[in-house]
């Protein structure tokens, strides 16, 4: 059987700073690609941004999601680690 924190105690659960930066990247990531359709917008017009940032929405999805994939495996090994671990 595998030590299990109390659902009691995760409820106290803080970020831990790894987390914190995972978040951070992921809001870097939109903010970045918001800057690139504004000036797309502005150069081309808003009629263009569509199929002009097309790929790239679709790419920032998909970045978008392996970073949450390799935020959701670091916390999962958080929750693991240890029983008086509460940092996820």
């Amino acid at each position: 059987m595998t030590n299990r924190i109390k659902p009691e105690k995760m409820r106290n659960a803080t970020l831990s700073e790894e987390t914190k930066d995972y978040l951070v990247a992921y809001r870097m990531v939109e903010n970045g690609v918001d800057l690139v359709m504004r000036q797309v917008e502005e150069y081309w017009g808003a009629s263009a941004v569509d199929s002009m940032t097309e790929d790239l929405i679709e790419k920032l999805d998909g970045l978008r999601d392996e970073i949450l994939k390799l935020m959701a495996a670091q916390i999962s090994q958080n929750l693991l680690a240890s029983v008086s671990c509460t940092a996820i």
